[in-house]
């Protein structure tokens, strides 16, 4: 037994399972917040897009109210991105007390450059791995999506906060998400 390192134990290591030492771990409440960031954004995006595609059908008359909902959301998507991007940035400074927290903060990097141009190359596919290893060993850390009233509050904010970027705020607080104004309706 003197060459087993198999009595040591981990008491400042723990595996971070679902009970109360769980919710402590500041990497799997920084996961859950980007969870919720990067789903916003990716709401955001497709609202954008159908817009934009709006924008391109529009006629002469319609145009303009069309464009200025457009602007918004794509105002909107940028700040949720933003937001999700400075989440990212505080992972350097968080710190993992748990096996689940450092499974939690790979999922992050992994799942930040979801896009990137290679994920084949160095150190993609090797991060995966270890992420994997770990997830045999202490399980999956739960991924689940934001309520629905939580992602809509969220768009609505950063809405709001677009709208005032391109100073429209009390015109886009007058008309539901992703809808635009009326033809001949009072944008002031």
């Amino acid at each position: 037994m003197a060459d087993s390192d198999n009595s040591t134990t981990l008491s400042s290591v723990t595996l971070g399972g679902s009970g109360e030492g769980a919710v402590k771990d500041p990497a799997l409440a920084l996961l859950r917040d980007w969870v919720r960031a990067q789903h916003v954004s990716q709401v955001l995006c497709r609202l954008q897009q159908r817009l934009e595609t709006r924008v391109l059908a529009a006629a002469c008359p319609t145009a303009m109210d069309a464009k200025v909902g457009y602007s918004i959301a794509c105002q909107a998507e940028v700040e949720a991105a933003t937001a999700a991007l400075k989440i990212q940035d505080r992972l350097p400074r968080t710190h993992a007390h748990s096996l689940r927290g450092v499974v939690a903060k790979l999922e992050i990097i992994v799942g930040a450059d979801r896009d990137i141009e290679d994920p084949t190359d160095f150190p993609w596919p090797h991060i995966e791995s270890i992420l994997r290893d770990l997830k045999e060993i202490v399980g999956d850390v739960p991924l689940e999506r934001p309520d629905r009233s939580i992602v809509q509050a969220d768009c609505k904010r950063y809405q709001a906060i677009a709208a005032d970027l391109v100073g429209l705020g009390k015109q886009a607080a007058d008309h539901p998400l992703g809808q635009e104004p009326e033809v001949g309706a009072d944008t002031e």
